[in-house]
């Protein structure tokens, strides 16, 4: 179960539902808490009755704590100022939202929540990377759009795609333009609630009283009436031309569009405008019609666009007449789809209302295809392939997100406040030896203020200290699937100075922490490295056997992960980086255990790593700080070529990592916080390869430059470098004069 946060571009109530509602609500049914943003206002308000309406809704909620609408999901107003996107009304908006939206998650007690955006602007008003993660649904241009700020928003969208984890479109021409942006953008149509709709073939439900009187055959239009997507010219000689055909119009007019005019539409004595009608009476008007229209414009908008009334239409068995706009072109044996011209309309409606279209049974078949539950369920599939969607239980509790720039430390002044009393205590009683009662304290104090970790980081410590590792792994668990922190957990894993001053000690800790299924399986695989390095240390040859076999086993399960090539969290939890640490232990293990066969199979194994391997389509930071591990990886490949003078091994070593040097040479890596300079390291491994590609053409195989390439391996000085150094030294084949000189 995760938490998310929805950034709608549409407010809860809006009479006609979209994407975002439903979408809000499907998260809801696959087991998600769901807190729904109404729209922060794209443009600015214009003097209508509507805009106006909209406002005063608006201005009675800002005061209000988010309202729950469903189970786990609710609903919130934020307070800003319509179409404040620039300058000083910018600057206040960011400041309301971001410190509004920090006290409703705290108020929810939302932790670790993920974005799912439909607003283009969205980085005007928050920092992407204070959520776990980051979904952008595009469903329409809303930049061509009418009174929009079409530059802001397409420079905002750019910006945005850029900046997500995961971009979403609902239109083939979005996918086009958008794909190019963002290496993880994927199409998922726009679908419909068929079960709601599929109503309409019950025989039992009534007419619509304001459709009884109006004569058979019906023409019925669902949506909003606004002239930048329908084609009322169009429309108008239609009606014009069958007087024998009731048109019926249920919709707001000008909701978008406020250059509509319907005036001489609605005048013609076979047409029926009937205003909004509630979304749950929408299948009766279906049920009662006789043939359903989607007479569409074609322009900017309308092509990169999918209308979402195409899939209720067919759930509602109701046959479907449609302008043939690119997204609908896949699904013209459902639907009869023509040219936006009144006689092709005509044409179509006839065969309509004589039976001559599609099936029904085909129709039926293709929406419930399509519906909102299944899609729901194939983008969080998505989301946990690119390890976006957390793998833990619901914590009950959760610390203060640091959405505004102050909250951060607020949230710290008082979590050192409330621990104070506690730890004092606790020290007092440490130093009377009564280690009894001050654990008490501490488990006191964890449980009087749950939303506080330290008490029990500090309990925690203590347990480890004192080698009560069953103790220990309880409390690990308990910061984890209660609280949703690893702080602990990775200060031991990742802090050589943390942990166990003995190697016995370390080896226990790391046993206890990999047998825990209760912890996330990134920190146990790790904690399966951290073993491996613990027997090269200590020279346990019976723990190097172990550390193989699990290390294998690993290595198999993330090869034949599909998300291990795209994962999208950042760091050591990212699965292909997690992976290179594998295969950089494995190289240790086996120089140490000599055997050369399991070198040469582990030379194969990431030789394909990297053939199939595409850096930008993992976290942008840790593709790079994984440079210099891949370096090393890849160097296994460079000891057997230069070993057996295979050249065409080499360059085949020789191209992967120019592949690898050069994305990390990429611009986008400038200010990346890594401690090593992988670029240099990149650049110099390319360097020293190509030099000993040199000297073996020249025939030398106990050459300088492979001295100088097992130097650059040594450069940081690492026990896993002295392995190398003194276990290739066996080897008779190579001379190591120039590498025992530099180390004396």
């Amino acid at each position: 179960m995760a938490d998310f946060v929805v950034l709608a571009t549409a407010d809860w109530d809006h009479p006609l539902w979209t994407n975002k509602q439903h979408t809000a609500l499907s998260l809801v049914e696959n087991g998600h808490r769901v807190l729904y943003v109404e729209s922060l206002g794209l443009r600015p308000p214009r003097a209508s009755t509507s805009d106006g309406l909209r406002i005063m809704r608006r201005i009675q909620r800002i005061l209000r704590p988010p309202r729950q609408v469903r189970r786990n999901l609710w609903v919130w107003s934020p307070a800003v100022l319509p179409g404040g996107t620039q300058g000083r009304a910018l600057a206040l908006n960011r400041g309301l939202f971001r410190m509004g939206l920090a006290f409703v998650l705290r108020l929810l007690h939302f932790h670790n929540p993920l974005l799912w955006t439909y607003n283009p602007l969205t980085r005007l008003y928050l920092a992407i990377h204070d959520f776990s993660a980051s979904v952008y649904h595009c469903v329409d241009s809303i930049q061509d759009q009418p009174g929009m700020p079409s530059a802001l928003i397409e420079r905002g969208e750019r910006d945005l795609c850029a900046s997500v984890n995961l971009v979403l479109t609902t239109a083939p021409e979005l996918q086009r333009r958008l794909e190019p942006l963002n290496p993880h953008t994927y199409f998922f149509g726009n679908v419909a609630d068929a079960s709601h709709f599929r109503q309409a073939l019950e025989s039992a439900l009534p007419c619509p009283d304001d459709l009884t009187t109006v004569p058979s055959p019906r023409l019925l239009f669902v949506g909003a009436l606004d002239a930048y997507k329908l084609d009322l010219e169009m429309l108008e000689a239609l009606i014009r031309n069958t007087p024998q055909w009731s048109y019926v119009l249920v919709g707001p007019v000008a909701e978008c569009d406020p250059s509509t005019d319907l005036s001489s539409v609605l005048a013609l004595s076979n047409v029926y405008g009937m205003g909004v009608r509630p979304y749950r009476e929408l299948p009766a008007w279906l049920a009662h019609s006789d043939v359903a229209l989607l007479p569409l414009r074609l322009n900017d908008y309308t092509r990169q666009m999918f209308p979402m009334k195409f899939f209720e239409y067919l759930a509602s068995g109701c046959p479907t007449v449609a302008t043939e706009i690119p997204s609908l072109q896949s699904h013209r044996d459902v639907a009869l789809l023509c040219p936006p011209s009144a006689e092709e309309f005509e044409v179509a409606i006839q065969q309509a209302l004589a039976g001559a279209g599609p099936p029904l049974a085909l129709r039926l078949e293709r929406a419930s295809q399509h519906t909102y539950h299944q899609r729901t369920q194939h983008m969080l599939e998505m989301l946990q392939q690119l390890g976006l969607l957390p793998d833990r239980m619901r914590c009950r509790v959760a610390p203060l997100r640091s959405q505004a720039p102050w909250a951060g430390l607020i949230n710290s002044i008082l979590q050192r406040l409330t621990v104070m009393p506690f730890a004092m205590l606790d020290q007092a009683l440490m130093g009377l030896k009564c280690r009894r009662w001050s654990t008490a304290v501490l488990r006191f104090g964890g449980r009087s203020i749950p939303w506080n970790t330290r008490l029990l980081e500090r309990l925690v410590r203590r347990e480890v200290a004192l080698r009560r590792w069953d103790q220990a792994m309880v409390l690990f668990a308990e910061l984890w699937c209660r609280h949703g922190t690893v702080t602990v957990l990775h200060h031991f894993l990742f802090r050589r100075g943390a942990r166990p001053v003995g190697v016995e000690d370390q080896i226990a800790l790391f046993e206890a922490i990999s047998r825990t299924n209760a912890l996330p399986l990134v920190d146990r695989r790790y904690s399966q490295i951290v073993l491996a390095h613990r027997a090269l240390q200590s020279r346990d040859g019976a723990g190097m056997v172990r550390a193989v076999l699990s290390l294998d086993q690993i290595v198999i399960d993330l090869e034949q992960d599909s998300g291990t090539w795209v994962c999208q969290r950042p760091n050591r939890a990212n699965r292909a980086k997690q992976l290179i640490s594998c295969y950089s232990t494995l190289l240790r293990l086996h120089l140490w255990q000599g055997d050369w066969d399991a070198l040469a199979t582990l030379g194969q194994r990431v030789a394909r790593f990297m053939d199939r391997f595409d850096p930008a389509k993992i976290d942008q930071e840790t593709s790079y700080r994984m440079t210099r591990n891949l370096c090393r990886a890849l160097s296994i490949d460079i000891i057997f070529a230069h070993k057996n003078q295979n050249l065409d091994l080499l360059s085949a070593v020789k191209m992967r990592l120019d592949r690898q040097c050069t994305y990390c040479q990429d611009p986008r890596h400038e200010g990346n916080p890594a401690q090593e300079n992988h670029r240099v390291f990149a650049a110099d491994m390319i360097k020293v390869v190509a030099d000993i590609e040199a000297d073996m053409r020249g025939g030398s195989n106990h050459s300088s430059s492979f001295c100088q390439f097992i130097l650059l391996l040594l450069s940081n000085k690492s026990p896993q470098n002295s392995i190398l150094v003194e276990y290739l030294s066996l080897f008779p084949w190579y001379s190591f004069g120039a590498v025992d000189q530099h180390l004396n």
